[in-house]
């Protein structure tokens, strides 16, 4: 999962851009993993053309235009159509935008590299955006007047975030790889009804095809297509060109030929590729069979699919998972799988991200490779089935549907095939507590006992919440009308079948995920409060917000007294549990499992990707000793500081909220000091450890494994420490390419939790 979608924060998806040249990458906003490095002079051998592949425009001007050229070509046509006076189905419009991408992007070909390149490789300014947030005001203002200004206001006050999300897309792979692109074509044409969704969705199966015919046609006038990767290349589109893909190569080839066409053209993020292993393991075997490849041919070939999305500057990464468990109750892991890894973690890139599905049945391999793995900061997410499927109960998936539920996005999932969500939602659910402080201090608000004051607390929360979710049905109603999913579309077959819009509608279950935002904060805030003013009698509660008003200015001792104090979530304190299972109930109660306007269900989801620091950038000081404008807390994490007896005490922390509370998913970020797993008995202490965060009802753990002292000589000498890699809420990134405030969370979390 990702706010890409979002567009920073988005007050309803304003449009906003990144200028060319990008932004200062460590400004605490969005994040860049690429840009401020400088490219060679010459990219003249495999590794840097691997390397910049995706971080510049390595195609052939004369087989088409660059970026800012189709970004000029789609606002033409949007400009000259006749959407605007009824004359013309959006549908039709944005059929001919995706055609004029597919014929016109310039493409480009390499002996060092075995898949094509495009002109279109700025994932930040993909061509569509160039008239896409303009055309989603254009259709708010048109059939929900008023919608916008709601939502920026629930934006300014702090309340919500909320925006359109186009960035999680999941395709039914299973089907496509069998039908392959021609087999894709021919569903879509066999359709016979003329409505604007069947000519869209027909036009762009007839581009996909000319797309793959400009691919070979340009490979085999290379002048080095005689060279092993592009005769390897040209002869797996040829084959893709009339069926499904026949080997594990052209199951490798179709899938980056089919991210280009939905991610970088369409503007939907492909944010699952499947659990590989399971879906590579028959043509492998096949492969391997007939002499057509071998493990270290394999294993090379890997090794450069990896590397696409690895050098693509996407903060997120691009999401694989792998393993599972088979209908017959045995492990779904296989050979292969072990293959995966071990080529994973020789790349040492921070993305692609790989979740992996642990069980009962996991083989004992697969847990110990993975968990040394971790200890040398591989991009790796250990998940529960069983509590993945527990937690998707309340939103009536069946037991078939949880046995193989399918891994997208930074840790989430859905019922394979059947289900899609959106993510473009966050809660604050600190701002209650600084609204009631607020209050108090102009002595608006007086309450005589702690429950009095979290009476107050859940009936703005509620009133927050419900207000964001109506808003929120509101502003999903019309998604396809913003942002047609053409290739999605097309490899979906209930939605072909059913003619409607596979993102927006085509699925039989359409979820809308709404996550938490800054939850410790608000726990540890209420706290402090029932600490502090109503069992110590510390402080009076109107005198607390006068001081928080002014930003604990002339109260530092009292601030830290605050902050320091044990009276916390995440140290396993039983009432402080008790308060923040409250919390968390209190706050999905009032819409897990409600309808959308999707023709789905409302489900809640335990991250809040970079939200924890935009929302508590602009958020007055909290009771908990935070001081205004730090950022909240992380994800479903303690605040920094409050696991004072160790990672036990966290997991026992975070065992006390049920998973059915995260149909979405929930993820727990643990900082473990290597010296607790280090040797063949700290790997016995490392799996016993997840295993009692699974025991507990845990889904997915993102486990940093590392020491102050390293951290802190990698910020004073950054240039030893190049490739040293943190995981940051379901994802990798590398140290040096985050803000130093972030860096000095990292720090101070695992200073506490090491000692």
């Amino acid at each position: 999962m990702n706010i890409a979608g979002l567009m920073v924060a988005a007050v309803l998806s304003t449009g906003v851009e990144i200028p060319d040249g990008g932004v200062p990458m460590n400004n605490g906003g969005h994040q860049y993993t690429t840009r401020t490095e400088k490219r060679p002079t010459t990219i003249a051998d495999e590794a840097a053309y691997l390397k910049w592949k995706w971080r510049t425009n390595l195609a052939d001007p004369k087989t088409g235009v660059d970026n800012d050229a189709l970004r000029a070509g789609v606002v033409k046509i949007v400009k000259e159509s006749g959407w605007k006076t009824g004359k013309e189905d959006w549908y039709d419009v944005a059929a001919r935008c995706f055609d004029y991408l597919v014929d016109n992007v310039a493409i480009g070909f390499s002996k060092y590299d075995g898949f094509p390149a495009i002109s279109a490789w700025d994932r930040h300014r993909r061509p569509m955006s160039a008239v896409l947030w303009s055309h989603a005001a254009d259709v708010d203002n048109k059939y929900s007047p008023g919608l916008r200004a709601a939502i920026a206001q629930m934006n300014k006050e702090g309340r919500a975030t909320i925006g359109k999300d186009f960035d999680h897309s999941a395709p039914d792979w299973i089907d496509i790889l069998k039908l392959g692109f021609p087999g894709m074509k021919a569903r879509a044409d066999s359709y016979t009804k003329d409505t604007p969704f069947y000519r869209a969705e027909k036009k762009a199966a007839a581009a996909m095809m000319r797309f793959l015919d400009r691919l070979i046609a340009t490979a085999k006038a290379h002048p080095d297509a005689d060279s092993p990767w592009m005769r390897k290349e040209i002869a797996s589109l040829e084959r893709l060109r009339v069926g499904p893909p026949q080997t594990v190569f052209d199951i490798m080839e179709f899938t980056m030929v089919y991210f280009i066409l939905s991610e970088p053209l369409n503007y939907f993020q492909v944010r699952t590729f499947d659990n590989i292993d399971v879906r590579w393991w028959p043509y492998y075997q096949a492969d391997l069979a007939a002499g057509r490849t071998t493990e270290a041919e394999f294993r090379e070939e890997f090794r450069h699919f990896i590397w696409q999305f690895g050098s693509i500057d996407n903060y997120w990464g691009h999401p694989l998972y792998l393993g599972g468990t088979n209908k017959d109750g045995t492990s779904a892991y296989n050979p292969l799988s072990l293959i995966i890894l071990d080529v994973v973690e020789k790349t040492a890139l921070p993305t692609p991200k790989f979740q992996l599905k642990m069980a009962r049945n996991t083989p004992d391999e697969i847990w110990w490779k993975s968990l040394d793995m971790l200890r040398k900061h591989a991009p790796i997410c250990l998940m529960s089935e069983e509590n993945m499927a527990r937690s998707m109960k309340p939103v009536g998936l069946t037991d078939e549907e949880c046995r193989d539920l399918l891994i997208w996005g930074c840790f989430e999932y859905l019922p394979r095939a059947k289900g899609n969500c959106t993510s473009a939602m966050r809660v604050n659910l600190p701002q209650p507590v600084i609204e009631i402080m607020s209050k108090a201090a102009k002595g608006e608000f007086a309450a005589a006992t702690f429950d009095e004051f979290k009476r107050e607390y859940f009936r703005i929360l509620h009133d927050n919440t419900d207000r964001a979710v109506a808003l929120q049905r509101e502003n999903e109603r019309h998604l396809a009308e913003v942002n047609p999913a053409l290739m999605l579309s097309l490899a979906l077959g209930d939605a072909l079948e059913k003619g409607v819009d596979a993102f927006s509608l085509g699925y039989k279950y359409n979820f809308t995920a709404i996550a938490e935002c800054g939850f410790a904060t608000a726990v540890d805030s209420l706290l402090a409060v029932k600490e502090f003013v109503y069992d110590r009698k510390a402080v009076a509660l109107d005198e607390l917000g006068r001081i928080l008003a002014a930003d604990w200015k002339g109260h530092e001792d009292l601030r830290l007294r605050m902050k320091n104090s044990k009276f916390k979530w995440g140290c396993g304190n039983p009432e402080a549990d008790a308060l923040a299972k409250e919390v968390i109930e209190g706050f999905t109660s009032r819409f897990v499992g409600k309808p959308n306007s999707r023709g789905g269900k409302f489900v809640c989801y335990g991250l809040q990707s970079r939200s924890f620091i935009h929302q508590g950038l602009s958020a007055g000081a909290t009771p908990d000793g935070r001081r205004r404008g730090e950022f909240f807390s992380k994800n479903m994490a303690p605040n920094v500081g409050a696991e004072t007896e160790g990672i036990t005490g966290s997991i026992a922390s975070y065992g006390a909220i049920a998973p059915e509370n995260f149909p979405c998913g929930s993820i727990y970020d643990v900082m473990i000091h290597p010296s607790t797993v280090s040797g063949e008995k700290g790997l016995q202490v490392f799996r016993a450890l997840v295993e009692q965060f699974f025991a507990g009802g845990g889904v997915a753990m993102n486990i940093n494994v590392v020491s102050p002292e390293t951290l802190r000589d990698a910020q004073k000498h950054p240039e030893r420490y190049e490739n040293l890699q943190v995981r940051v809420a379901g994802w990798n990134i590398r140290w040096n390419d985050i803000p130093r405030k972030e860096q000095d969370e990292f720090i101070a979390r695992i200073e506490c939790v090491g000692r």
